[in-house]
């Protein structure tokens, strides 16, 4: 999908480099032709019969030259306004979240404070979403996740203000991503990066439920979707400044990674009543942490070193309503039941302590593992 096309024109010139240009022109139908590894590589497009160089090295004197001839071909090529041109390279590898707070008092300016607030609560609640993609919890207490505080440090990047009332870009970037914990590139699995993207779609828009007094969605519903107790308040403080009459938040995916369909594109948060928020917050906090997990699925790979009675088994499936792969540690009878049900390919049902061991999950502690009767 596409961000609004006034959103799109409103965005300051953004930097490109020939590594984003290439994305784009990969993932909208060019093949590279010919290379000049660190100097230049020349893509056609058979289909809009075009061809383009894209220059490497910026210590070329020409280098600013021909990356502007690049950009107005493709311009040309695509029917894309030159001043749309860039976000559109940039959304290539990156997904981008909008947050956008309408202001009683229009304009392009706030105060410092509340810029400051914004900034601050936007970190927070792409920490706790990414919380939240590797683990739903009505609280995030204790230690965060390292892959969590990782994406926040390494993939994230935050873009100029646009005008007209304050909008913030952030830019999730998508390169080099690796497989949501758990996941097999090559089997199709989506980034942590995406998945961070879309439980922070998904738990916004449980927030908003969550803030209307008349709004149906339950506790349990509410933090399986992503929410939090505190993404609730990070919105809470944000939406509740003396001059934010309400959030919005815009999302454009990456075409580089499927989409789930079922995300949202665009959540607005009204002003929060401050009763509603410490009520909600509350009672997300006082919710106990369910620490056991329950994956059905099947057995898709098993990895055991020689004549070991022990291995590894991945099970790919369902934990709660997100479907992940998970390992789980396992030895004689049960390693041998992982060997028939990979055989036969029939469903599992696994139990344990549900933890991330670098960018894996894993079924650890006193686990379970059978065929469930027919």
């Amino acid at each position: 999908m596409s961000v609004d096309s006034a959103i799109i024109e409103d965005l300051p010139s953004l930097e490109v480099d020939p590594g984003e240009m290439e994305t784009f022109l990969r993932l909208n139908g060019w093949r590279r032709v010919e290379c000049r590894p660190g100097i230049s590589a020349v893509w056609e497009n058979a289909a809009l019969d075009a061809s383009v160089m894209v220059p490497y090295d910026p210590e070329y004197r020409d280098f600013g030259l021909r990356f502007r001839d690049a950009l107005q071909i493709v311009s040309l090529v695509h029917g894309i306004e030159p001043g749309s041109l860039p976000l559109r390279i940039v959304s290539a590898h990156s997904d981008i979240v909008f947050l956008r707070a309408d202001q009683f008092t229009p304009g392009d300016s706030i105060p410092l404070g509340e810029a400051r607030v914004l900034v601050d609560g936007i970190s927070r609640i792409m920490l706790v979403a990414a919380c939240s993609a590797i683990r739903p919890r009505p609280a995030h207490l204790g230690r965060r996740p390292g892959a969590a505080t990782d994406f926040v440090a390494n993939d994230l990047r935050l873009g100029h203000t646009i005008r007209g009332s304050f909008v913030l870009p952030v830019f999730v970037r998508h390169d080099g991503a690796a497989a949501s914990p758990g996941g097999d590139a090559a089997a199709g699995s989506v980034a942590f990066s995406r998945q961070v993207v879309e439980t922070l779609a998904s738990g916004l828009e449980a927030t908003r439920e969550l803030l209307d007094p008349q709004g149906g969605i339950t506790l349990d519903e509410a933090v399986e979707r992503g929410a939090s107790a505190e993404m609730v308040e990070a919105v809470g403080v944000m939406g509740g400044q003396e001059g934010v009459r309400s959030l919005d938040l815009r999302f454009v995916f990456s075409g580089s990674i499927p989409t789930s369909p079922d995300v949202p594109s665009r959540i607005e948060v009204p002003r929060p009543q401050a009763e509603q928020v410490e009520k909600i917050v509350g009672l997300l906090r006082k919710r106990p942490i369910e620490m056991r997990g329950r994956v059905v699925g099947q057995v898709v790979r098993l990895e055991r070193a020689g004549n070991n009675d022990d291995g590894t088994a991945v099970i790919d499936g369902f934990l709660g309503k997100s479907r992940r792969r998970v390992r789980m540690n396992l030895s004689g009878d049960s390693y041998r039941l992982a060997i028939r049900a990979h055989e036969e390919r029939v469903s599992v049902v696994a139990t344990g302590e549900v933890s991330l061991v670098g960018r894996s999950w894993y079924l650890t502690g006193s686990t379970e593992f059978r065929i469930p009767a027919v």
